[in-house]
This record gives structure tokens, C-alpha cells and sequence, in this order.
């Protein structure tokens, strides 16, 4: 059973470099997300260390949950990973074998779009953070935003590859449809918050 918060830095890069199908791409895109909520943490109290705020312990408060759903997602996709390869892995005789394939190839899309969903609502939150920031953090939000849009496009890719194995056209105009919405939304929020840091350093 994965569990992100018991795992070392070494020990689950070595996972990750290894032959094993899983953790991979998907798990680093919610990891990238709880990187991102956690560097929005440290902004935020390195503000109201200087500056108590209402706004920002609301944020804070937010952006520490944030962390808490990016890592429950992460374990959520190499679990969904890996019943897709055990449905597929079912001997062709088995009667119920194209519907378990479909069924965990659908949650195996679910669980990176709803990283994805995360993700915006991360840089939504990250928007209203890097006005009222600390000069000293500005550019740790800067960074936060670059890998809440990593999280987003990085999770939309693994819904793209799963989609590809979906014979549902229905389902699947529907899923790239919100995909592309979310990939908008990602440009438009990411660039806002850059775009605020960069004014900020600049000053």
C-alpha cells in the first residue's frame, strides 16, 4: 500500500528511477502540487511573522490542506495504475475482463484530473498570495506557481494516455473537453501570478 508521507526523498526518487511501473509521472504530478501548497505555506508565514493577517492564516490554512489532498492523490494514482495493469493482466478467457479494464482505466483518468482540479484551485489561491507576500518570498511564489502549472499539465498528460485506451466516444469527447478548459485556465492563472512576482522583484 503506498504512503507518500512514510517514504524518504531517497527512498522514493530510487522507486522512481527503478523498472517498476509505478510510482511514476502521475504520482510526481500531485507531488509537484503538494511542493507548490507547501512553498505557498512558507510565504504565508513568512508574512505573518512580520505581518499577522486574517487573509493569510486563511491561506495558510488552505494551502496546508491542499498539501494533505496533492498527497493523497499521489498514493491514488499508483493504486489506479495498478489495476489497470491487473485488469489487463486477466487471463482474455475472463468474462469480466473488458469491463474491469474499462472501469480502471476510467478511475485511473479520474485521479489526475482531480489533481488537475487541484492544481487550479492552487494557483487560484496562489494568485491572492503573491500581492500580499513578503518581498523576501515573493519569488518562492513565483516557484510555487511554475510547479502548481507543472502538477496541472503533467496531470492532464496522464489523463490524455489513459483517454487514448477509452472506447467510449462519448465519455471521451467529454473528459478532453474539460481537459483543454483546465489547461486554459492553468495558462491564464499561472501567467497572473508570474506576472505579479515579476512586478513585485522588479520594484
Amino acid at each position: 500500500m503506498p504512503n507518500m508521507r512514510s517514504r524518504s526523498i531517497r527512498g522514493f526518487l530510487r522507486k522512481l528511477a527503478s523498472a517498476n511501473a509505478t510510482p511514476g509521472g502521475g504520482s510526481v504530478a500531485a507531488l509537484s502540487g503538494a511542493l507548490s501548497a507547501d512553498l505557498g505555506c512558507m510565504v504565508c508565514r513568512l508574512t505573518m511573522n512580520k505581518v499577522p493577517s486574517d487573509d493569510l492564516a486563511d491561506l495558510l490554512q488552505y494551502f496546508t490542506s491542499l498539501e494533505k489532498n496533492f498527497l493523497d492523490l499521489a498514493d491514488a494514482d499508483e493504486l489506479a495504475f495498478s489495476a489497470v495493469m491487473d485488469a489487463y493482466h486477466l487471463d482474455r478467457a475472463v468474462e469480466c475482463r473488458p469491463e474491469m479494464i474499462a472501469t480502471t482505466l476510467l478511475m485511473a483518468i479520474a485521479v489526475p484530473h482531480r489533481v488537475a482540479e487541484k492544481g487550479i484551485d492552487l494557483l487560484e489561491h496562489l494568485c491572492t498570495l503573491a500581492p500580499l507576500g513578503s518581498k523576501q518570498g515573493v519569488s518562492d511564489a513565483g516557484v510555487a506557481a511554475h510547479l502548481a502549472e507543472a502538477a496541472v499539465r503533467s496531470a492532464i498528460l496522464n489523463v490524455r494516455i489513459n483517454l487514448a485506451y477509452v472506447h467510449d466516444d462519448v465519455e471521451v469527447k467529454k473528459i478532453e473537453m474539460e481537459a483543454k478548459e483546465i489547461e486554459k485556465r492553468c495558462s491564464d492563472l499561472s501567467s497572473r501570478v508570474i506576472s505579479s512576482v515579476a512586478a513585485r522583484i522588479a520594484r
